[in-house]
């Protein structure tokens, strides 16, 4: 890879981060199966970390041998990369490449997951509404913890939604709030600052 690929691959691999972004930011407040898309978002995340940071790397490093992902990754190629270029530069150019990755997806995931915060209380303040719910149903989702299920209405029309049981029963009355442009972002009205 030369540097002109290394800088087309770079964009490349920010759009492919910023389409895990997006899965993740679409899938965040579903509570149905739709929500293990997000492991397909943070894989793509990753995935595209890594070969950003590779990229990255082919650019910082001035070196007159072309290497790739395919280089790092095949014995043979890393190999051959060692001994044309020497031991030394290979570590550099791997301490590099992690360094990057690990940088790039740690603050990609910090960045996002401070969007989400603030993008969910902002709508919860600013178009939140209170309504008293009944549970009608808790039970464990899969594996996982267990969850209490309820029924919600806006304009009409009837929403499901489960959160956290606390100390909740089937039967008890609860009061949520919920956001009335995105209904998927909903929280008990007592845990809601």
């Amino acid at each position: 890879m030369t540097k002109r690929q290394a800088i087309k691959y770079s964009i490349l691999n920010s759009l492919l981060i910023l389409i895990g972004v997006f899965i993740l930011y679409k899938v965040w407040w579903t509570h149905d199966g739709a929500k293990y898309l997000g492991i397909i978002g943070y894989f793509i995340i990753a995935f595209g970390s890594f070969l950003l940071g590779v990229s990255l790397t082919r650019i910082i490093i001035s070196t007159k041998t072309d290497f790739d992902f395919t280089t790092l990754s095949n014995p043979k190629k890393y190999q051959i990369l060692k001994e044309t270029i020497g031991f030394s530069k290979v570590k550099v150019i791997n301490t590099i490449y992690c360094s990057l990755s690990l940088i790039i997806f740690g603050s990609t995931a910090y960045g996002l997951f401070t969007f989400l915060n603030k993008y969910e209380k902002e709508q919860l303040k600013n178009f939140g509404r209170l309504q008293k719910v009944r549970i009608y149903d808790i039970h464990y989702k899969g594996k996982g913890s267990r969850y209490a299920f309820f029924e919600f209405y806006l304009d009409g029309k009837k929403y499901t939604n489960d959160l956290d049981p606390k100390n909740y029963n089937v039967g008890d009355s609860a009061t949520i709030i919920f956001s009335t442009h995105n209904t998927d972002i909903v929280k008990w009205a007592d845990d809601f600052e």
